[in-house]
C-alpha cells in the first residue's frame, strides 16, 4: 500500500456494463465487516456521468472518520464525465483508497492520481495520451470548438499530469506520444509527485509566512484625525 498526503449508502448496485445502449451505475457497496468503510467499483469504460450518480453521492456524505476503497480497472473513456467524479473526490472527507489492476489508462489514470494511498496489483498497466475529439456544424463552429479545446485540453491535462510528468514528456504527450507504465514505474513517479506536491505546499506557506512578516514590520502609518480644526471667523473682535 501506498500512502500519499499531498496530492489535492448502503445501496447496492448492478456491476457497470451497457446492454441495450442503457448506462449503468458504477457497484456502491458498504462493507459490514468494517464500520464506515464504502466501496466503489470503476470496472469498464467511462462514457456517461450518470455511472457515477450513487458513487458521487457516497463521497458526498463520507465523514472524516470513513474510508471509500475504490476498485479501478477501466480503458478510460469520457473526459467530461470523469471529471465529475474527480471533482467529488477532491471535495470528499474522507479518506480514499485505491485498488488498481490490470489496464487503467486515460481517462482512468486521472482517477487514480487522486488516491490518498493506493495498491496496484501484479499486471497493472498505464496508457497516458493525449484526448480524441471531434465537431461537427458549421465551418465557423468547427474552428471555434477546436481552438477551444487545444487551450482547455491543455490546462486541464497539464494540471492532472503536474508533478507526475517532465514538461518534455508532457508536450510529447500532447504532440501524439504514448507513455506505458508498469507497476513499479508508475509507484515511482506517484512517489515523486507526492514530494513535489509537499514542496509545493511548504514552499506556499512559507511565503504566506514571509509575506505576514513583512507587514508586520512596516512601520504603522499615523491615525488620521478624525475632524479638521474649524475656521474661526474673529472680524467682529477686532
Amino acid at each position: 500500500m501506498n500512502n500519499l498526503p499531498y496530492k489535492k449508502e448502503h445501496i447496492n448496485k448492478t456491476r457497470s456494463n451497457y446492454v441495450d445502449d442503457y448506462v449503468q451505475e458504477y457497484n456502491v457497496n458498504f462493507i459490514p465487516h468494517r464500520s464506515g468503510t464504502y466501496r466503489i467499483e470503476i470496472d469498464s469504460g467511462i462514457q456517461d456521468v450518470a455511472q457515477f450518480s450513487t458513487a458521487i453521492q457516497v463521497l458526498d456524505m463520507a465523514k472524516e472518520d470513513d474510508e471509500v476503497e475504490v476498485h479501478l480497472q477501466s480503458p478510460g473513456g469520457n473526459v467530461d464525465a470523469c471529471g465529475a467524479f474527480l471533482h467529488a473526490l477532491r471535495k470528499c472527507k474522507a479518506t480514499v483508497h485505491m485498488v488498481a489492476s490490470g489496464g487503467v489508462h486515460s481517462a482512468g489514470t486521472h482517477i487514480l492520481l487522486e488516491a490518498d494511498s493506493f495498491e496496484l496489483a501484479e499486471g497493472f498497466n498505464s496508457l497516458i495520451h493525449n484526448g480524441s475529439s471531434g465537431s461537427y456544424g458549421n465551418i465557423n463552429e468547427y474552428h471555434a470548438k477546436s481552438d477551444f479545446d487545444k487551450v482547455f485540453i491543455y490546462e486541464h491535462y497539464k494540471s492532472i499530469y503536474e508533478g507526475f510528468l517532465s514538461e518534455d514528456e508532457f508536450i510529447g504527450m500532447m504532440r501524439g506520444d504514448n507513455i506505458w507504465l508498469n507497476a513499479a514505474q508508475w509507484h515511482e513517479r506517484a512517489t515523486k509527485r507526492s514530494e513535489y506536491f509537499k514542496a509545493k505546499y511548504e514552499a506556499m506557506m512559507q511565503a504566506e509566512e514571509d509575506a505576514l512578516v513583512e507587514v508586520e514590520d512596516k512601520p504603522k502609518a499615523k491615525k488620521p484625525r478624525k475632524k479638521f480644526p474649524k475656521a474661526v471667523d474673529v472680524s467682529e473682535e477686532l
